[in-house]
């Protein structure tokens, strides 16, 4: 498997951010001819995603700076902040978005100027799901919760104007019917369910990886394949603590060795097992700790 380099993962965070950025624009220019909340919400939202991808282009250049005295593991878990800052600024947005439905349900009228909207809704909802699906096969190369929140918040956004798309266009079409002056608040309520399911999903795997969990189940699969298959070069496995601080694994593992075997061939097996640790989970730093009795 090829790792995704932390270069390739910041183009595709500038490439959203140049869309969100145009989106914003587009979207702006068609709320201000337009009457409808949905396009007015849409164009909050898109401001949300606009700082969103900005915080996570400047929090990967962050990242990328070699340790120091102050930061010897890195500062990987900016990441985490990141995105349970991005969760917590797409809840922001539901809640306004919410607000204006609910006005406009109590107070039904027939939306004017949304065709252009439609029509930016319908590009933009293929778009982005493109980027999501490219931002995801990036988080599986290199596992990074950077990526991972943007893959949701992409596909939350596509998700998001597909469905304000269709409900408009409906609406358009049948503007002469009352019930279709509904469609516009509702639309932006249906919308608000993924915005919330996405900022749910962010805050949720950010803030266990801020409390040092361990890492996912694959992972830790990965590791224990390893360790079975050089079982010959040590005499017993006591304990293994793994933990994620952004797109590194870092991988602790207690072995007890041969009495006998002198500290030289104990360095060799060493560095062979945590080559292939490393090879097998891209990011690990793999530390091996030689001892005869279980850690507490």
């Amino acid at each position: 498997m090829i790792s995704s380099s932390p270069g390739t993962r910041e183009r595709s965070l500038q490439h959203a951010l140049l869309f969100c950025l145009l989106d914003l624009c587009l979207m702006g220019t068609a709320a201000y001819f337009s009457s409808s909340v949905t396009i007015l919400g849409d164009v909050l939202k898109e401001f949300t995603d606009f700082l969103s991808v900005l915080a996570a282009v400047l929090t990967i250049r962050a990242v990328r700076r070699s340790p120091d005295h102050q930061f010897t593991y890195g500062i990987g878990k900016l990441e985490n902040l990141a995105s349970l800052t991005i969760g917590v600024a797409m809840l922001a947005s539901a809640l306004f978005i919410t607000w204006r439905a609910t006005h406009h349900l109590h107070e039904p009228r027939v939306a004017h100027g949304t065709l252009p909207g439609i029509l930016i809704f319908g590009l933009y909802s293929i778009i982005g799901y493109g980027i999501c699906f490219r931002t995801r096969r990036l988080a599986r190369e290199q596992a990074s919760i950077i990526m991972e929140s943007q893959a949701r918040l992409w596909f939350s956004k596509a998700s998001f104007d597909a469905v304000m798309g269709s409900a408009l266009l409906v609406a358009y079409f049948f503007q002469t019917e009352s019930w279709s002056w509904y469609l516009d608040p509702l639309a932006s309520l249906l919308g608000v369910l993924f915005m919330l399911h996405a900022a749910w999903a962010m805050a949720s795997s950010s803030v266990v990886d801020l409390l040092d969990a361990t890492v996912e189940e694959t992972t830790q699969l990965r590791i224990l394949r390893q360790l079975v298959q050089r079982l010959d070069d040590y005499e017993r496995l006591h304990k293994i603590r793994t933990r994620r601080s952004g797109p590194h694994v870092y991988v602790e593992i207690f072995l007890e060795f041969d009495p006998l075997l002198l500290m030289g061939e104990v360095q060799r097996r060493i560095d062979a097992i945590r080559g292939a640790l490393e090879g097998a989970v891209p990011g690990s730093d793999v530390s091996i700790r030689p001892t005869t009795t279980p850690p507490t």
